[in-house]
């Protein structure tokens, strides 16, 4: 018996420092960066909302003072649509700055 195990430690190469786990380091686990309320930027939804309600008002106007002309009732809500969401794009760059 012991000449069966001399020679199977003669046939199996082992290396002389086995990797011993206790002393590996531990796996981290990933903690992302916790954020403060600075560092989330705000949905700035003021231009859109604006613009959608700016060109409600102007077709409205627009259809009872044109008498339902189409090309004017079209041309003046695209023009309160635009001047909508400029107005809401001051606003919202302006809420920024405080």
């Amino acid at each position: 018996m012991t000449e069966s195990l001399t020679l199977l430690k003669k046939s199996v190469p082992f290396c002389s420092k086995m990797a011993r786990s206790h002393h590996r380091k531990k796996h981290k686990h990933f903690q992302p960066p916790a954020h403060t309320g600075d560092q989330i930027k705000k949905k700035r939804r003021g231009a859109s909302v604006i613009a959608i309600a700016g060109a409600v008002v102007a077709f409205v106007i627009s259809y009872s003072a044109t008498e339902g002309n189409l090309i004017w009732v079209i041309a003046i809500t695209v023009a309160g649509a635009a001047l909508g969401y400029l107005i809401g794009n001051s606003l919202d760059k302006s809420d920024e700055r405080k």
